[in-house]
């Protein structure tokens, strides 16, 4: 059981980190083009650890999530730390990846037929 969880939570964050770079993107060459990893020295990739501050750092992205969102794509850290690691991963954490992603689709199909 212990092995279908993390294989299913690497899954689950591939998905996560891929709905998040096409959110970044979607609404930077928006706003910017697409030239805006230059004009803002930002590397291209699908890791988290370097699409999650850009959610802070980057004025167009600080706004299409909510606290609460914010705080939940923070926890996969959390998460993606532990898997690292090859600590334990809960069935708490898989569902908490599930809600997350249902919650990037959500807003990555809001953002990108509006």
């Amino acid at each position: 059981m212990e092995k279908e969880l993390m294989f299913k939570s690497y899954m689950l964050l591939f998905e996560i980190e891929i709905a998040l770079v096409n959110i970044i993107e979607h609404e930077m060459i928006t706003q910017y083009g697409r030239l805006w990893r230059q004009l803002f020295f930002v590397k291209c990739g699908t890791d988290l650890y370097d699409n999650l501050p850009l959610l802070f750092r980057l004025p167009p992205l600080q706004t299409i999530f909510t606290d609460h969102e914010l705080h939940d794509l923070c926890i996969l850290a959390d998460i993606k730390n532990a898997l690292a690691t090859l600590l334990p991963i809960s069935q708490d954490d898989v569902d908490h990846l599930i809600n997350v992603l249902q919650q990037l689709n959500k807003k990555k199909t809001l953002l990108l037929f509006i």
